[in-house]
């Protein structure tokens, strides 16, 4: 199948144009480091009781196991894929060179499928340029560690966070439950036990929804007609789970601490990968736009939503800036975001790092700070 047949596959997620007003003007691409969410996927096992039709989802979940990326996801990942090639074509090559990117996934099928996908969009070779005649496809690799190690997944692998995640899950929030008291009735009577006194468990509600709806199962009509509130509930959990002010450092203070470690060598002009690229999930996502103080932080991460923070120099002036770029899903605009203290949308790097470095951590004082320990058994049953 041509990159083009393909290209026509993606109109069933968009009908527009990846379009921004362009702050780029006049800036020259130095860095960038961009995480992004996996792509279309089936429910993980224990969450498949929230939905309104398990017996079914079961059903269509099992041709590809759950929590597993679905052919909708690699269609999804491709467009990812054609996504990162053209916002960055001009740090990357034709076909892949390793002294240009850097590939990490979390150790779970999903992501890994997912960015592997995405490469092949990224690095899809012309006619006549690829090392086969007959296999239009570039290899290229990535890495990853066990889940167990990797400072992408504290939600499995840092007690500090998994214990005040799993505390907070389950806390009452009076004033979420007076606002959304309808919503919270409905999903109670949808389920058979009350929730209106843990609204924050409506993520995981709004999560499967989306992945049933993904994989052809329709929703309740009820349901259906307010699934935007039930969407911003489950943005206001994520906020209130991965976006917490004392706690969001221990899902995405060692990925902002990289970025600052690359970046200063791209600015420095050492010979370093201009393009470092995470294949993660939702939280992940969700988590580095909190560390990155987001003034409008955008919600539950949509399948294969990207967030980037690029530095650029300014042509006219020398100045150092950093962009934060989300693309919601692919095929939408990209939106610039602002972060809080930056007079601009282009914030002044060193401004940059004043504002964010209080949510940084090195590796080593992450596994202090995270109570990690050699024999710690972690349960990864919801990233495999």
């Amino acid at each position: 199948m041509s990159k083009f047949s393909i290209s026509v596959l993606l109109l069933m997620f968009s009908c527009g144009v990846i379009i921004a007003d362009d702050v780029t003007d006049g800036t020259e691409l130095l860095f960038s480091l961009l995480i992004h969410r996996h792509g279309d996927r089936t429910p993980i096992e224990f969450s498949l009781l929230l939905s309104n039709d398990p017996i079914t989802l079961v059903a269509l979940s099992a041709p590809y196991g759950y929590g597993q990326l679905t052919d909708a996801g690699k269609i999804r990942a491709f467009a990812l894929g054609d996504y990162i090639g053209r916002r960055y074509s001009e740090l990357l090559a034709p076909r892949y060179n390793r002294s240009e990117v850097y590939i990490r996934s979390t150790d779970s099928t999903r992501t890994k499928m997912t960015i592997l996908t995405a490469l092949a969009s990224i690095y899809w070779p012309a006619e006549g340029t690829g090392w086969s005649d007959k296999i239009n496809w570039e290899p290229v690799p990535y890495t990853t560690v066990p889940a167990k190690y990797d400072f992408n997944q504290g939600t499995v692998n840092c007690p500090t966070f998994t214990n005040y995640v799993t505390a907070a899950m389950f806390t009452p929030y009076p004033e979420l439950s007076e606002r959304y008291s309808e919503i919270l009735a409905l999903l109670s009577s949808k389920l058979g036990y009350n929730i209106s006194n843990v609204p924050l468990i409506v993520f995981a509600i709004y999560d499967v929804y989306v992945s049933q709806l993904s994989l052809g199962l329709a929703i309740d009509d009820d349901v259906a007609a307010v699934l935007d509130q039930i969407e911003e509930l489950a943005g206001i959990s994520f906020d209130l789970l991965y976006g917490s002010d004392n706690y969001k450092k221990y899902q995405a203070g060692v990925l902002l601490n990289e970025f600052y470690t690359y970046s200063a060598q791209a600015i420095a002009g050492v010979d370093t990968q201009r393009l470092r690229i995470y294949s993660a999930h939702d939280v992940n996502v969700y988590a580095f736009e909190a560390v990155t103080e987001i003034e409008n932080r955008q919600g539950a991460p949509k399948y294969a939503s990207a967030y980037s923070l690029e530095v650029r120099r300014v042509t006219e002036t020398g100045e150092i800036v950093v962009l934060p770029v989300y693309q919601p899903t692919p095929g939408t605009p990209e939106i610039y975001l602002q972060v809080k203290g930056c007079g601009d949308v282009l914030c002044n790097y060193d401004r940059f790092v004043e504002i964010t470095s209080s949510n940084a951590l090195d590796e080593d004082t992450w596994r202090i700070e995270c109570g990690f320990t050699d024999d710690l058994v972690i349960d990864d049953s919801s990233v495999d």
